[in-house]
Parts: C-alpha cells; sequence; structure tokens
C-alpha cells in the first residue's frame, strides 16, 4: 500500500471513526481543509470507504388501530411506504415482520413456512439469533419457480439457519395433475407426518396470494392459466393461501385446484396458535380481506397503501 493510500485511511479513520472535523483533522495532520476534503472523497472513490443510507421504517398507529377494531386480529403492523419503490416497501415489510419474529420465536418452538418475497424478506432481516432446537417446517409443496430466493424449501432451510435450529423438507409439489396423485402423496409416512408436523406448529409465517396475473406465483410457474383465473374469478375467488382459494368473505371454494393442492391446508390455520401473515401492495387488498375475514390470520404485517383500500372494503 502506498503512502498516499495510509493517509486516505488515516484520514477516512479520524473523520468517520472518531468523528473529528475536517479543520480538526487538518490540524492534526498539520495539512489544509480543502486537501482533507480531497483525501475523504478519495477514499470514497476507491471503495475504502462506503455509504450506505438505512431509511427509517415507521409504523402508522391510526391504520393498525383501525384495522385492529374492524377484524379479529391479535397484532397488526402498518409500514408507513412513504412512496417508495415497491421493492423497497417489501424489504420494509420484511424488516417489520423479522421485528416481531425476533422477540416472539422462542427455543423449542416448531415454525411452519410457506413461500414468496414477503418471506424472503423477512428472513434475510432478520438478526441472528440463537435458539434452542427451533424447527422449521415446510407447509406447502415446492412451487417450482425456479428462483431460490423465495421457494419454500430454500426458505425453510435459511429460516432454520437464522435460529440456529432444524428444518423439515415436504418433498413434493406445490399443486399435482389428479386429485388421486395428491391422495397418494399426502399418505407417504414422510409426506403425511411433515403435514402433521405443520398442522401442530406452534406458528406460521405466510404470504398471501392475489388474482392479480402480475402478482401470482402460480400462474407466472404454470400451475393456473388464465382460463384457470378466469374460471376461479368467475365463482368468486379473491386470493389464496397455502394454495387454497377463497372469496372476499374468506370461505374456501370448492374446486379441483384446491383439492390437488398439497399443504397443510388454509382451514389448519385457524387452529394454528399464531398465523403471521406478511403482504402489501393495493393489489392484494381483496385478498388480504378475505383473509382476515375468513379468521386465518393472527398478525398481519402490511403497508399503509393495502391497509387504506383494506378498511374501505365491507
Amino acid at each position: 500500500m502506498t503512502a498516499s493510500e495510509d493517509l486516505i485511511i488515516q484520514v477516512a479513520k479520524l473523520y468517520y471513526e472518531q468523528d473529528l472535523t475536517q479543520t480538526e483533522i487538518g490540524r492534526t495532520l498539520n495539512t489544509s481543509r480543502s486537501t482533507v476534503s480531497r483525501l475523504l472523497k478519495q477514499a470514497r472513490d476507491a471503495g475504502i470507504v462506503t455509504i450506505k443510507i438505512e431509511y427509517p421504517w415507521r409504523r402508522n398507529a391510526e391504520l393498525e388501530q383501525a384495522i385492529l377494531d374492524r377484524y379479529q386480529v391479535r397484532e397488526v403492523r402498518v409500514l408507513r411506504s412513504m412512496g417508495r419503490s415497491e421493492s423497497a416497501v417489501f424489504d420494509g415489510l420484511g424488516k417489520l415482520a423479522a421485528e416481531f419474529l425476533d422477540t416472539f420465536i422462542q427455543s423449542d418452538m416448531v415454525l411452519g413456512v410457506s413461500y414468496g418475497r414477503s418471506i424472503a424478506a423477512t428472513i434475510k432481516n432478520l438478526a441472528v439469533k440463537r435458539l434452542t432446537n427451533v424447527q422449521a417446517v415446510q407447509i406447502l409443496g415446492a412451487l417450482g419457480s425456479g428462483n431460490p430466493f423465495i421457494e419454500s424449501p430454500d426458505l425453510v432451510r435459511e429460516m432454520a439457519a437464522k435460529f440456529g435450529g432444524t428444518y423439515r423438507y415436504l418433498h413434493t409439489p406445490l399443486i399435482v395433475k389428479a386429485e388421486q396423485t395428491r391422495d397418494l402423496l399426502i399418505n407417504e409416512p414422510h409426506v403425511k407426518d411433515t403435514l402433521e408436523m405443520g398442522r401442530n406448529a406452534d406458528a406460521v409465517i405466510l404470504g398471501i396470494g392475489a388474482h392479480q396475473s402480475e402478482m401470482s406465483g402460480l400462474i407466472w410457474t404454470g400451475y393456473v392459466s388464465k382460463k384457470d383465473l378466469a374460471f376461479l374469478q368467475s365463482r368468486g375467488a379473491v386470493g389464496h393461501m397455502c394454495a387454497q382459494h377463497f372469496d372476499v368473505h374468506g370461505n374456501v371454494l370448492s374446486v379441483e385446484l384446491n383439492r390437488r393442492a398439497i399443504s397443510i391446508g388454509i382451514d389448519a390455520l385457524r387452529n394454528i396458535e399464531t398465523v403471521i401473515a406478511v403482504a402489501g401492495s393495493k393489489e392484494k387488498a381483496l385478498a388480504i380481506h378475505g383473509a382476515l375475514k375468513g379468521h386465518y390470520i393472527d398478525v398481519l404485517i402490511i403497508d399503509d397503501t393495502a391497509a387504506k383500500e383494506v378498511l374501505q372494503l365491507r
């Protein structure tokens, strides 16, 4: 390393680590303030110093109370989106959900884990927290998206790693072609045991799927065609959880697609002590409303845009 690089690092340490002003650094090193300013710029340009802006994520207490008053949920956390991009809002939802999990998860818990961007964002933002005998279990079959960042097997493994626990895979696809195939698979001993573990989990964390074509993972992975979507909507479908479709009142639809899905089943959510749903964007308002009306959710993590849309529904 050259002498000039040594000087750049020294100046950077004095400024960023010891909080000296540029004038104070100039006096210390017997140089001018303009030279110190130039060296700090060189430190940033060379990558010696990197600056990351962490935007504070705040909650909207008024919207939280409004949802608590309207729906039978235990806790609501509403993110102030403040006009940020969709990807930034997903990250913010993940941070709120991670903060909840960091304080909620205890040793010896079994945690059911779904798939999707909101769950991936939650896991990314979890603090490293070593606990005893925490077990993450996959609560529905693999989506088959080709994107490991949102797939349930990968997320189950990552969730367990964050808590220093173990994980349990569900070795099946999410949806199969025939009901008979599903019946055979769910009675395989390992699959049956994993589903039973999921249904008896202490808590579950999952997203809420909507039926807009650009937002439904079931569509872009080929499980649901545009024709299927039109049929589901004609039957009143607004969203899906655990790969099962429901209407605006939270009623599960009696459709073949629901009977071909491999998961713990949406009805199982009502018997699990704590179901945490992480979902945002106004396009999901109907689906979120239906999930709340169906009493599937105990803890809701949502952004303010979606919350306002949900509260306008009846």
